[in-house]
């Protein structure tokens, strides 16, 4: 037992120390709350939403259960500690307390919100792996969030706790002073001349700021330092020994080998995060393997280091329960620690990826840490727990025991790594399928020369797109959006153009080979289980035209603003930073379920509370919303199933993050897919003579907007046809720019999404991509897409073909279309010139077609010159620009054919083992 002093002080120090995090984690919740309408950033809620849920997916769920979580554990786990410490302690081992307290809580508050988010949505589609990764993922990257906000709540707690110690040293230092006149007072008639009077019962006054008096029982005042004589000499004979037992506690063997745990934590940790954010590192030596013993080791000395030197010391004469809170946040900052390593090692091998992306990775990894440390403190705690336990019951027949189980911690946890690190407990790994095979594919069949797509697999390379004759394929083309279903802002401007024959005759004249075909949701299904059959003649026409010309299609469920009944009503007011939505286009009117979210739009017309709120009932299910979607698919995919033309189905375009960005937008949009994935597969076993076509599917809209972000779990989905789709606009519209500087490099963009596809074990296509506004703002940046589209041997379809005057993404005041490859004038809809620079880079050579692999690709955009290479057997087909007949020289070639085509010329040859072209 501490002395009635110190306890009385301690309590009321705790409490000032709980108070101020308290009070500043509240204002900073609602500052950013307000001030962070996504809730990307600010604590998991819109204060738009309200204080109570109105239903069973609303983001006040987050203002019930997340916020009194986060607020009241933070507070109660700071009061605990600093009142086992104080007021002994520094106010600098309080503010490292308090900081790394928020860390923990952080993650379990949102382990608990996240678990009750799963609840609502029903396990139904969930694989028990991906998701728990997924989840540990997620609640990393939330105690990562309050580890760059800990300083501000650590800072003032520490200063509060500071003040409150010289506080309580001055009331100290005057009882003291009215002792000693009193005790003067009354014996001064009995005491001798001379004689010392007799101290104070109970306290003891000494001098210095900053020293420690005793033995750790002193409390830093200004200037001065309190303590009580009683507790320095029970101190003094208790330092190395833990409450109740006869053990020591500072270096107790217990706790140091518990941190023997902390390589299986890093472990899951990385395992988690391959499958959450694999965007954020690249590949390093020796594979998950070295990067845990790297991880592991260092978690392993940093814990020991700091348990020792920095937290045991202060906890002489904690209880149980405040030391065990001490490990967990030491394990959880050891964990951090470990991953400090692996953030350098991969900037040294692969590169920090310039501009400010070495802040997303950094977090990511500091991500990968609290995962880690919480993981490995799930096994540690409860073992030291059980362990002290033991002490308590049985203090003389513990250290055989205690013996025994030192020795076999770390043989245990070495295990555990090895086990994890070899992927059997891995949440999810990627499918390892070889080139589809039997009814998948259909090689004799094809339209106009278009085969049906599959994807190759080759050991030690990435998938890539392939046609059912074992050629590359790269796909490089053009967005259509001419088929959407628009609101119209303006009734007296078309939001879409027409779409002909003439358009599909001119795309073939850049040498495009495919088109984004956008569809909308509300034209298919206008009332709920009702397809409009003549929409979907609308669409076989397109793709029969496309195919025409040698355009091979994919078909995008396309949605912006998740539908364009999401629109605000008259009169609508909103909030500073946010501005009244308009709806654009998506979801038909029944599947549109906003449950009375506010229609107003936060940096931009996507994050709109509304809009999150639908998307939200949408991944939930709610009304079967979800399981109609993928009907829906199936519907499409039965109509198109022995199509070879079709090369595919982008599944859902830029989905909205959802309420609970990480929950909504991994783990529920992931199981969204495969519901969708499972229909369509259904829908084309039924077809006689049909097959499988690729499945393109996407992150959120946030990828669009950051250049990454985190994505559905891998394992959601174990079909072979899988390709990874994201937007690539770094540079272009991503948030980053509207404030002037740039997150996400071109370069960096194209990295992250290729290690993204990696994990996934998918091929990478980007859906969509280019710029917008004056040509010459953007040409230098057009042409480093193009060069490192050419350099990483992929494909793409820019955003768009024609924009009509009347799009809803449209200016209304702007005097042109406002972007896409063929530009009008507004409101007239003359033809514009393009930007010559675009037109060269879009139209520049390259193949359609490769037989095999290809290892090497260079393109000139702005003049003919063409060099390539490959390892295979078969026909190349190759475009070539321009009007003179293109000069082709290699080796590995034979009965090379140039054939005129409108815009260019089409080159073939049949290769045979590896080959070389260079056509000019």
């Amino acid at each position: 037992m501490l002395p009635a002093d110190d306890q009385r002080g301690g309590r009321r120090l705790a409490g000032i120390a709980s108070f101020a995090t308290v009070v500043v984690l509240a204002v900073l919740c609602a500052v950013l709350g307000h001030a962070d309408g996504t809730g990307l950033f600010a604590p998991e809620n819109w204060l738009d939403a309200g204080f109570l849920p109105g239903n069973a997916t609303s983001p006040a769920w987050a203002t019930v259960v997340f916020l009194p979580l986060l607020i009241g554990g933070s507070a109660a786990a700071v009061h605990r500690v600093v009142r086992a410490v104080a007021p002994a302690a520094k106010a600098r081992w309080v503010f490292g307390a308090v900081w790394a307290s928020l860390i923990l809580v952080a993650f379990l508050a949102k382990l608990a919100y996240s678990a009750l988010l799963l609840a609502i949505a029903g396990p139904a589609g969930l694989h028990i792996f991906p998701t728990a990764g997924a989840l540990l993922g997620e609640c990393g990257l939330t105690g990562a969030k309050y580890a760059v906000y800990g300083p501000l709540v650590a800072g003032v707690a520490a200063a509060a706790y500071r003040i409150g110690v010289w506080r309580l040293g001055r009331t100290v230092g005057e009882r003291r002073e009215q002792g000693q006149e009193g005790e003067g007072r009354e014996g001064h008639g009995e005491r001798r001349s001379g004689e010392p009077a007799p101290e104070a019962p109970g306290t003891d006054i000494a001098s210095g700021a900053g020293d420690t008096a005793g033995t750790g029982g002193t409390a830093v005042t200004g200037g001065t330092a309190v303590a009580s004589n009683t507790a320095v000499r029970d101190r003094t004979s208790r330092t190395d020994t833990a409450p109740g037992s006869g053990t020591p506690s500072g270096a107790d063997i217990n706790e140091i080998a518990g941190f023997a745990w902390l390589p299986a934590g890093a472990a899951v940790a990385l395992h988690a995060g391959t499958g959450m954010f694999a965007w954020a590192a690249g590949p390093i030596p020796g594979g998950l393997g070295v990067a845990t013993l790297i991880a592991g080791v260092t978690a392993v000395l940093a814990g020991i280091a700091l348990w020792r030197r920095a937290v045991s010391p202060a906890l002489t004469h904690a209880g149980t329960g405040a030391t065990l809170w001490a490990l967990a946040t030491t394990l959880t900052v050891a964990g951090v620690l470990g991953f400090v390593p692996l953030w350098l090692l991969d900037a040294a091998l692969n590169g920090f990826g310039g501009a400010l992306f070495p802040v997303a990775s950094a977090l990511t990894r500091v991500a990968e840490g609290v995962t880690a440390g919480v993981c490995a403190g799930v096994v540690c705690v409860p073992w030291v727990a059980e362990m002290a336990w033991r002490r308590r019951r049985e203090p003389a027949a513990e250290r055989g025991g205690l013996a025994r189980a030192v020795r076999w911690a770390p043989p245990v946890a070495v295990a555990a790594v090895l086990a994890l690190a070899a992927g059997t407990l891995a949440p999810g790994s990627p499918t390892g399928v070889a080139s589809v095979q039997g009814p998948t594919q259909a090689a004799g069949r094809d339209r106009n020369a278009l085969l049906p797509l599959t994807v190759l697999r080759h050991d030690g390379q990435d998938p890539v797109i392939g046609d059912s004759t074992g050629r590359q394929v790269l796909l490089r083309g053009v967005n259509v959006n001419q088929l959407i279903d628009y609101g119209q802002p303006d009734p007296a401007k078309p939001t879409v153009r027409p779409l002909g024959d003439a358009d599909y005759a001119q795309m073939a004249r850049y040498g495009f080979d495919v088109q984004r075909l956008a569809l909308s949701w509300s034209a298919l299904e206008p009332e709920r289980g009702e397809f409009d059959e003549g929409y979907l003649e609308r669409v076989r026409t397109a793709v029969r035209q496309a195919a025409a010309h040698g355009i091979h299609t994919v078909l995008d469920m396309h949605q912006d603003t998740y539908s364009k009944y999401v629109s605000a009503a008259p009169g609508t007011r909103c909030r500073a930073n946010a501005s009244p939505e308009f709806g654009n286009d998506g979801a038909p009117e029944w599947a549109t379920r906003t449950d009375g979210a506010k229609a107003c739009g936060f940096l931009g017309r996507d994050l709109a509370p509304n809009v999150q709120q639908a998307f939200t009932n949408l991944y939930n299910d709610t009304d079967g919303i979800g399981t109609e979607f993928a009907r829906a698919w199936g519907h499409l995919a039965k109509t198109f199933a022995d199509e070879p033309a079709v090369a595919g189905y982008d599944l859902l375009n830029e989905p909205g993050p959802g309420n609970a960005p990480g929950v909504t937008s991994s783990i529920l949009l992931g199981r969204l897919y495969q519901q969708a994935i499972t229909s369509i597969r259904t829908a084309e076993s039924k077809v006689p003579g049909s097959f499988h076509h690729l499945v393109f599917f996407e992150p959120s809209i946030l990828w669009s907007g950051l250049g990454f972000d985190t994505t559905p779990p891998v394992g959601f989905s174990d079909d072979p046809l899988l390709v990874f789709s994201p937007h690539l606009y770094s540079e272009s519209i991503t948030m980053d720019q509207g404030l002037g500087v740039t997150l996400t490099s071109i370069e960096q963009g194209y990295t992250t999404a290729e290690r993204t596809a990696r994990a996934y074990g998918a091929p990478l296509w980007s859906g969509e991509w280019g710029w917008f506004g004056e040509p010459d703002d953007f040409r230098a940046r057009f042409g480093r897409f193009l060069e490192r589209q050419n350099e990483d041997v992929l494909g793409s379809a820019i955003w768009v073909w024609k924009k009509a005057c009347g799009d809803p993404q449209n200016d209304p005041a702007a005097s042109t279309s406002g972007g896409g490859v063929v530009l009008t004038t507004c409101p007239e809809g003359k033809p514009l010139a393009s930007p010559a620079f675009e037109i060269t880079g879009l139209s520049q050579a390259y193949p359609r077609s490769a037989p095999g692999r290809l290892d090497s690709l260079r393109s000139s955009a702005t003049r003919r010159d063409l060099r390539l290479s490959g390892s295979g057997t078969g026909t190349l087909d190759v475009w070539v620009p321009g009007t003179d007949r293109p000069e082709a020289t290699g080796h590995g070639l034979t009965g090379i054919k140039t054939e005129r085509r409108p815009g260019g010329w089409r080159l073939t040859a049949h290769t045979s083992g590896h080959y070389t072209l260079h056509a000019s």
